[in-house]
């Protein structure tokens, strides 16, 4: 496979009739100091929790001063080793109070809306309505394919570290399981009309792992395309594995040792324990990071392949290559 991936003819091929509107970014307001006096403040004076999270992240999410997507170009000597040591060394990115303020609210994920699920939107994602766009995705697509999604306009895609806020399965069309002799599997069978409605993905997302159709995963500013090598005498058993986690509970600790719920990169995981996919610790938890799965990707001794690459641009949606990835990826992990 090239290194410009399946359906990357050349790095910055612009997609024809897309436009979209300019963007906007963020910056870290906050030090350290500034909440060692929140810290500091007298009961009377001090701001319910929840109240506290909000108004701050507001401020750090309401703020623009740098562009938040992908860039065609980057230093030349950016290589995939580089960023791979550098990717996910810093998650532990917020202060104890913010994680105090989440972490209870997490693990009743599945009783209570999701603290920063999709009502919590910044602008428009530069893909969405962009059919063309979509189009030109699903057309690279193969059963069991990884994708990987950046979306800065909502509010999780900011707190998230890194540049991918999201993973998940591709699974495919009726006809694309059939010719795999997966369609009559037992375990796929009960979900025939989701499929047949469109709903062609799997993902974990809050607040449980679902079926999902196009316009609920490319509406997004982002997408990156992985493909594992999974031999076809392993398929039925993976697939078995990802319908064993249906409408389970989401997972909004990220935590790899919770037994009662999953969260996206862990479906991955489960579903292909054969692609090793690398975990961090961080917040005295174990978590798989999405940028990490990229970074994982671009290695050729990994059973993961880079296939493409499409995000949204000012002015346009573009087609990038392997090298944008790597430099886009870099900018979100400095070393």
């Amino acid at each position: 496979m090239g290194a410009k991936g399946e359906f990357l003819t050349c790095a910055g091929r612009a997609i024809p009739g897309i436009h979209l509107l300019g963007c906007d970014a963020v910056s870290w307001l906050f030090g350290p100091g500034f909440w060692a006096k929140l810290g500091a403040m007298t009961p009377k004076f001090r701001l319910p929790p929840v109240r506290i999270l909000f108004a701050v992240l507001t401020l750090l999410m309401g703020v623009g001063g740098c562009t938040d997507f992908a860039q065609t170009t980057g230093p030349q000597n950016t290589e995939v080793h580089e960023v791979a040591q550098s990717c996910c060394r810093s998650v532990e990115r917020y202060p104890d109070p913010i994680i105090s303020i989440l972490d209870p609210k997490a693990e009743n994920a599945a009783d209570r809306p999701y603290v920063f699920n999709r009502e919590y939107v910044l602008r428009a994602p530069y893909l969405q309505d962009q059919p063309r766009a979509w189009e030109y995705v699903l057309d690279h697509l193969q059963p069991f394919d990884i994708l990987l999604t950046s979306d800065k306009s909502q509010l999780a895609g900011r707190v998230v570290p890194g540049y991918f806020g999201h993973s998940l399965m591709y699974l495919g069309t009726e006809e694309q399981l059939k010719q795999r002799g997966l369609w009559e599997h037992a375990a796929l069978r009960p979900h025939h009309p989701k499929i047949r409605a469109g709903q062609i993905f799997y993902e974990a997302t809050p607040p449980k792992v679902r079926f999902s159709a196009v316009d609920m995963v490319l509406d997004v500013d982002a997408v990156a395309v992985f493909r594992p090598q999974v031999a076809p005498s392993e398929q039925s058993a993976a697939l078995a594995r990802l319908m064993t986690h249906f409408d389970r509970n989401f997972d909004a600790r990220l935590d790899l040792g919770s037994c009662e719920s999953v969260f996206c990169a862990e479906l991955i995981n489960l579903a292909l324990p054969g692609l090793r996919l690398p975990q961090t610790r961080a917040y005295g938890r174990r978590l798989i990071v999405p940028d990490s799965i990229a970074t994982h990707a671009l290695d050729p001794e990994t059973p993961l392949r880079f296939v493409g690459f499409v995000a949204g641009l000012p002015g346009r949606v573009e087609s990038l290559s392997q090298e944008a990835l790597i430099a886009t990826i870099a900018r979100y992990w400095p070393s």
